[in-house]
């Protein structure tokens, strides 16, 4: 399943940038703790899951908190 990672204001818990999209079939959790490796590894926690049906395809959208 498409899953598209943003980051979030930690005050206000907007939606900012985009910090990655992904490939997965893992079952995303509000709290789960993700570390994100690349060029400015992260570690995040997930505040928010949402999931919505496009063209009969799941996408999904995480929201998180830089910790």
């Amino acid at each position: 399943m498409k899953t598209e990672i943003y980051e979030v204001d930690p005050f206000t818990s907007r939606k900012e940038k985009l910090i990655i999209t992904i490939e997965s079939d893992y079952r995303f959790e509000r709290q789960d703790e993700i570390f994100i490796s690349g060029a400015a590894p992260m570690k995040v926690r997930v505040i928010n899951v949402m999931v919505r049906l496009v063209g009969g395809k799941m996408e999904r959208e995480l929201l998180v908190m830089k910790l």
